[in-house]
């Protein structure tokens, strides 16, 4: 993150080729391109396409994380000798991959996974926000990741999750929808590594069976593309030196979760702090913008809801996934001392309502994957810069995770403050004590109704505040990653201004993710295999 703040508007503007600060969200990178593609007619020394290469492969991956393991992977099974080149800018990956849960999309032995069911997700108020053809494609690499990984070398022991297409509605994200899935595969998060991950079990695959063709540099960022004169994309420059890309370049770094600019622009919500590592700040979305990619889902991200932090706002006071199950012993208020949102919410919170038989989504309430209910649509929000959980000693020893905080006093060691009345800790808070009063007191009379008139809380959530005295907890936007970055089509080319391919420039994984606007778990790991697969293919028969 204090590489992104260091990065100053003036140059974020200049590197965009963006004319106005004015520039609307939605079309901040998509028309911001150059005439043409930049080519050696136009090149910088160390980007003109003549000249001498310090290496030279036949593709070269960009990102360590599962979507550029499973490039690389494909590149050494299927390319008959091939030789790739897989970099990372940091130690290691240090995106989402290492820390996500691991758990990804597949068919089972009598069903393919529906692609219908995509194409709902994709389908806006304004109509699909993904080609078909894309859709198809990615489902037909999801019928291929189970089949895959047991190829490498996994059985299905090594899987602790194993779960059909039509195994279990409940756990489908959109089990409104008539074409609804719930596939999903897992290793054993409790096994010996490298058996307890896919990122691990990946890394393991190439270093163990494919280290003579995957040459791996870590400490090694991505500082621009070469083209030559016809614009194809032949190489690039990293670390300082030029990389030849006999068949072209693959772009598997991930999502701009780590750009506070990125995120203000496009979200609304700059401040938002994502639960993945600090790699992905968007330095390959400012690079492919330079020649000419077109971009889509920019807005689109695994949030926003208001996480627990500690007074210092230097940590989360648990895990992404179990945000509302602390956040049910309260409400959330925000600096004007109001409610505002849908306040039991988190990462995922499929309890949805007391309404459990109702089809209709808008009228469910809960968190799937950060997008809330909202208007009767789901969607992302934009959250304040900061709120407060505002609970009662009664829940003292609900509302915490005192596991994750590693404390059993939170008010002494910075998590909370507390005081014997509402107005006493509004002022603590810095909100306005007449509103938290009124807040409250609406609230408690919810509770009383049993009913949440005000954002329809499910029943079993009505806690109320009553009981001096009175905690109040740091709120901060939370998310876990981004979606949006260059569009692909159904060969994973990374597509210009006008619709056409960059001749030799591929992508894969949440760097442009085909998820637009509904999300189903486990999906970006699902979309990570199959487009790092779909990309390499495509390199390959260039």
């Amino acid at each position: 993150m204090n590489e992104s703040k260091s990065l100053s508007r003036r140059d974020f503007i200049q590197v965009l080729g963006i004319g106005a600060v004015g520039a609307t969200s939605t079309s901040f990178l998509a028309g911001c391109g150059p005439k043409s593609r930049a080519s050696s007619a136009d090149a910088s020394p160390s980007n003109s396409a003549s000249g001498s290469y310090d290496s030279e492969y036949d593709v070269v991956i960009v990102g360590g994380g599962i979507a550029g393991l499973s490039a690389a992977i494909t590149i050494a099974r299927e390319g008959k000798g091939a030789k790739c080149l897989l970099i990372e800018k940091e130690g290691q990956a240090a995106g989402c991959s290492p820390v996500c849960a691991g758990d990804f999309l597949g068919r089972d032995d009598e069903n393919k996974y529906p692609v219908q069911y995509l194409k709902d997700m994709a389908k806006t108020s304004i109509g699909p926000s993904i080609p078909d053809d894309v859709l198809e494609a990615f489902a037909e690499g999801i019928d291929e990741n189970l089949e895959w990984i047991l190829s490498l070398g996994a059985t299905m022991d090594m899987l602790d999750t194993k779960r059909s297409v039509y195994a279990n509605r409940d756990k489908s994200e959109y089990r409104e929808f008539n074409s609804w899935a719930s596939a999903e595969y897992s290793f054993d998060d409790n096994a010996q590594p490298p058996y307890n991950h896919v990122f691990n079990f990946l890394n393991n695959v190439r270093t163990e069976d494919y280290d003579s063709q995957i040459t791996f540099r870590a400490n090694c960022p991505l500082q621009d593309l070469i083209c030559d004169d016809q614009g194809k994309v032949v190489g690039v420059v990293a670390n300082r030196k030029r990389i030849r890309a006999d068949k072209g370049v693959i772009m598997c770094c991930g999502g701009y979760e780590h750009n506070e600019e990125f995120l203000e622009g496009y979200c609304g919500v700059g401040n938002a702090i994502s639960f993945a590592g600090q790699g992905n700040t968007g330095d390959g979305h400012k690079i492919v913008a330079r020649y000419g990619a077109d971009f889509w889902h920019m807005h689109n991200a695994a949030g926003f809801w208001m996480a627990g932090r500690n007074l210092d706002n230097t940590h989360f006071s648990n895990g992404a996934l179990e945000s509302h199950k602390y956040k049910k012993y309260g409400i959330t208020v925000a600096k004007n001392g109001r409610r505002f949102y849908m306040d039991w919410d988190g990462h995922k919170s499929l309890d949805l309502a007391d309404d459990q038989e109702s089809m209709d989504l808008s009228r469910h309430v809960g968190s799937r994957h950060g997008v809330m209910q909202f208007g009767g649509e789901w969607t992302h929000l934009p959250m304040p810069s900061i709120a407060w959980f505002i609970f009662d000693n009664s829940n003292l020893v609900n509302a915490i995770d005192y596991k994750t905080i590693g404390t059993k006093n939170p008010v002494e060691d910075g998590w909370l403050y507390k005081a014997d009345t509402i107005e006493e800790l509004a002022v603590q808070c810095g909100i306005p004590s007449e509103e938290l009063v009124a807040t409250v007191n609406q609230w408690n009379d919810f509770c009383t109704q049993g009913k949440d008139m005000a954002f329809y809380r499910p029943s079993d959530t009505l806690t109320p505040i009553v009981s001096a005295p009175f905690y109040a907890q740091r709120c901060n936007p939370a998310m876990l990653n981004t979606d949006g970055g260059p569009k692909r089509n159904a060969h994973a080319q990374i597509l210009d201004y006008n619709g056409d391919p960059i001749p030799g420039l591929y992508s894969a994984g949440e760097f442009g993710s085909i998820w637009g606007y509904l999300y189903q778990g486990d999906g970006n790991v699902g979309e990570a295999m199959a487009f790092g697969r779909i990309a390499a293919r495509s390199a390959l028969q260039a």
